[in-house]
């Protein structure tokens, strides 16, 4: 879908399919929450003659193109190979299971003829009025509490990450260094670096925990990695889909904190608040059924276990 401003996709279960969501340009107030996304790929498509992990055609559950955020995805269970292609800025990961790999990391927003930077529109902040037009630093990214799984073993390929985890982002600053380069208290005479401005917008993290060999960055703040296997299965019976796993049996205690349009901020190009469609403010104290969140609340999208509760 293109131009998705203040689209809510909720409650959704996406299977089977090349590509589950792609939100090309202007995903802008866009929101995924509540999803259930599992075996979306070429390779799970019939008669498809698509390299299952090709860069271009490979297929996944959600494709964010060349958009400028602010784009939320929050309390969704991705249980494909590949999670997320980010070719794209301005996106925060809340609260989600994410099984698969991210792809596109720092690539695709580029002019497909040229070669040159690739101009993209934005908007006024909930109205479809064009406020300007902008290249790509990448970056300016959020991931708040969620739970990677590395489900399938990673592949030996140089064209297409098949890691799970934010390891894809092992060179972008973090807020604070990225801020330091605009801000150099007592050194007024510095010779300015113009460099900075064409440098990588930061990645933000905390409370993310990662299974089965999962990567987090090199600069992951407040997380943890479990050694202890983890298997996730999904089971479909009469229409009702459900899961078997020990997650919770391994999840760790992990000091984390309530997510809200606050700690998110605004989304850099548009200056826009990760926030709902009518402007006001989220607070995900909710998970993937709308239980209650606890004050510390558990990474990933469910509060309590979710063996043998029906998640669709």
């Amino acid at each position: 879908m293109h131009a998705a401003i203040d689209v809510v996709y909720r409650r959704n279960h996406i299977h089977h399919c090349t590509r589950g969501i792609w939100l090309d340009w202007q995903a802008q107030g866009t929101r995924v929450t509540q999803n259930l996304f599992h075996n979306n790929g070429a390779s799970q498509v019939e008669d498809s003659d698509v390299d299952p992990v090709a860069g271009e055609l490979g297929g996944e559950d959600l494709f964010i193109e060349v958009s400028h955020g602010p784009t939320l995805v929050d309390n969704n269970i991705f249980l494909s190979q590949f999670a997320g292609r980010l070719a794209t800025q301005g996106v925060a990961y809340v609260h989600n299971l994410i099984c698969g790999s991210f792809t596109s990391v720092s690539q695709g927003t580029d002019n497909g003829l040229s070669g040159g930077p690739r101009y993209t529109p934005y908007h006024m902040p909930h109205r479809t009025e064009v406020a300007g037009f902008m290249t790509f630093l990448h970056g300016d990214n959020r991931f708040y509490n969620n739970v990677f799984v590395q489900k399938v073993a990673p592949l030996s390929r140089t064209d297409i990450n098949t890691v799970v985890g934010t390891a894809p982002f092992n060179d972008y600053p973090t807020a604070e260094e990225w801020r330091e380069m605009f801000f150099h208290q007592g050194d007024i005479g510095r010779k300015e670096d113009r460099g900075k401005y064409y440098a990588k917008m930061p990645v933000t993290t905390s409370g993310n925990v990662y299974f089965n060999g999962a990567v987090p960055c090199d600069k992951e703040e407040n997380f943890q990695v479990v050694t202890q296997p983890v298997s996730i299965e999904l089971e479909e019976k009469d229409g009702v889909c459900s899961l078997k796993t020990n997650l919770f049996d391994l999840l760790p205690e992990l000091h984390t904190q309530v997510v809200s349009t606050q700690l998110l901020g605004q989304a850099f190009e548009p200056e826009q608040l990760f926030e709902n469609p009518d402007g006001t403010p989220i607070v995900f104290d909710r998970d993937y059924w709308d239980d209650k969140r606890g004050v510390s609340p558990v990474s990933g999208p469910f509060e309590a276990s979710p063996v043998d509760r029906r998640l669709f």
